[in-house]
């Protein structure tokens, strides 16, 4: 069914390939408003087909109509259309041909919604940060850069990459144009800090930006580069606060990153205390290994063991990291007379 939806999906993008656009189809006066203006939704759909998210046959069927009514010049087609094209030539044939295809618009057409579908697709890895960096300085000379969602495109290309001075970069220019960062630049921009331990910039950046909604690992982050830092309790502080923000679904992620730092802080209670809470979330491989990792940074190898056995006997699937991992402490502890034990 999935091949033959992608296979549906393939003929109706290549209709709309740039040998076939008509330009002089674009705009035809009397025509109704693009259904796009009453469907704002079709562009998310798009985006997210590629991750399955989103039903591919949903977003085909829409695509389809759209397609009808724009041949049959039934509504006028606006640059959020030309934007939702992009997105879906990417998904269905390919950077490339996503690009071939932006070219053939219209100058007229290329406003902020188009170029940042196209910089969406840039920002994707860094194998195209030469083309991304180009793109975003063409917005900047158009005065397209007045929202927040290019400047997180970026970061979120830089943020991975540890580009401190990139990110201080587009930071100053995002208070130059007055845009107000939201919690998506937030959390890039602290993640970037925390990575080369910058604890005056992330704190500063903290301070003047209160409201924001920090998500758990960059919480996690932090509390380790102020660990590394040698402030201890204020990541015991952050760490409390990453606590606060776990749900229902980050609960195993999280709890494991938890074990991890708070067993390198050394605070054994609290790999103790979130370690129940990983298992009444359900027992996993990557709790196991996490809680005795964490046991060992501390040098508990008796309660490491104890954990292990009970991994042994719990009946998930074998894991060698799990006894790599309760080896590596005995080594770390110089305690291997007790491997031949």
């Amino acid at each position: 069914m999935m091949r033959h939806t992608m296979k549906l999906l393939g003929q109706q993008a290549r209709r709309i390939q740039p040998s076939n656009i008509d330009p002089t189809s674009i705009r035809h006066a009397g025509t109704l408003v693009s259904p796009h203006r009453n469907n704002s939704a079709l562009l998310l759909r798009i985006a997210t087909a590629i991750d399955q998210k989103t039903p591919v046959v949903e977003a085909l069927e829409q695509w389809k109509e759209q397609e009808w009514m724009s041949s049959h010049r039934v509504y006028t087609l606006f640059p959020e259309d030309m934007a939702s094209r992009i997105l879906l030539i990417d998904t269905v044939l390919g950077l490339k041909e996503a690009e071939r295809f932006f070219e053939t618009i219209p100058e007229t057409m290329k406003d902020y919604t188009v170029y940042t579908s196209l910089l969406t697709l840039y920002t994707r890895n860094d194998d195209t940060l030469d083309k991304a960096e180009a793109l975003f300085e063409k917005m900047r000379e158009l005065g397209f850069l007045l929202k927040p969602t290019p400047f997180n495109l970026m970061l979120s290309l830089y943020s991975p990459l540890k580009r401190h001075d990139n990110v201080n970069s587009l930071l100053s220019e995002m208070e130059d144009n007055n845009v107000k960062p939201d919690d998506l630049t937030a959390n890039h921009a602290l993640l970037v800090y925390a990575a080369v331990s910058n604890i005056k910039a992330m704190e500063k950046f903290l301070s003047s930006n209160q409201r924001i909604k920090l998500e758990w690992g960059t919480c996690i982050d932090m509390a380790k580069a102020y660990l590394k830092s040698g402030a201890t309790e204020k990541s015991l502080a952050m760490l409390l606060r990453t606590e606060l923000l776990v749900d229902c679904a980050s609960r195993k992620p999280a709890y494991e990153a938890l074990m991890s730092v708070y067993g390198d802080v050394g605070e054994r209670e609290d790999v103790y205390r979130i370690w129940e809470l990983h298992k009444n979330a359900g027992s996993s491989n990557e709790g196991y290994r996490a809680v005795i990792s964490a046991l060992s940074s501390i040098g508990d190898m008796e309660g490491a063991e104890v954990i292990y056995r009970e991994w042994e006997l719990g009946g998930l699937p074998f894991d060698a990291s799990i006894p790599n991992t309760l080896i590596s402490g005995y080594h770390a502890l110089g305690m291997e007379r007790r491997l031949r034990n």
